[in-house]
């Protein structure tokens, strides 16, 4: 075997307990690209209405960041083509049923930690929000590879390409 496969099964095996059997597929769709755009505009709306300018931006770039990600994401997916840990391990325990067949790499990740990088940036002087931020965005890889969605390596790759989406979408500096 390999480490990715080994890790795998530490995490979707090793670790399973009735709670997180009950709390991950629930918790891992609040990661999703659908349950996260829905949220920025959402944002977008509130703070248009509130007139908090420094507020829509920062909602703004949460968006292109997010579909920044997604877009990237998607293309791995069609390039690389890695199946699901579930349809090629023998012991894999699946408690989600995916939208697509591909695994590589992880969009749920991807997505949080391109919205997670710009709230991390623009909000940097609330450190425990920027914690909270961080260790949800943790838990949400966790959580893909726990509910034998994705390999570890899926959700260390989507983390990369959401956390550099997110710093191109700083780096551009675009006018929102």
């Amino acid at each position: 075997m390999n480490l990715n496969t080994d890790l795998f099964y530490f995490i979707n095996n090793g670790m399973s307990n009735p709670t997180f059997d009950l709390i991950m597929p629930h918790f891992t769709d609040l990661g999703g690209f659908v349950t996260l755009l829905s949220l920025c505009i959402i944002a977008i709306i509130i703070c248009k209405r509130l007139k908090k300018d420094q507020y829509l931006k920062i909602a703004k770039m949460c968006l292109a960041a997010l579909v920044l990600s997604g877009i990237i994401a998607a293309c791995l997916k069609l390039a690389i083509h890695e199946p699901r840990p579930y349809t090629t391990l023998s012991h894999a325990r699946q408690l989600l049923i995916p939208t697509e067949p591909n695994s590589f790499p992880s969009g749920h990740t991807s997505s949080t930690f391109s919205v997670m990088t710009v709230l991390a940036n623009e909000l940097w002087q609330y450190k425990k929000l920027v914690i909270a931020l961080i260790l949800f965005c943790i838990l949400i890889a966790f959580s893909r590879v726990y509910c034998g969605i994705h390999y570890p390596l899926d959700v260390v790759v989507g983390a990369m390409v959401g956390i550099i989406s997110g710093i191109i979408i700083l780096k551009l500096k675009v006018k929102f």
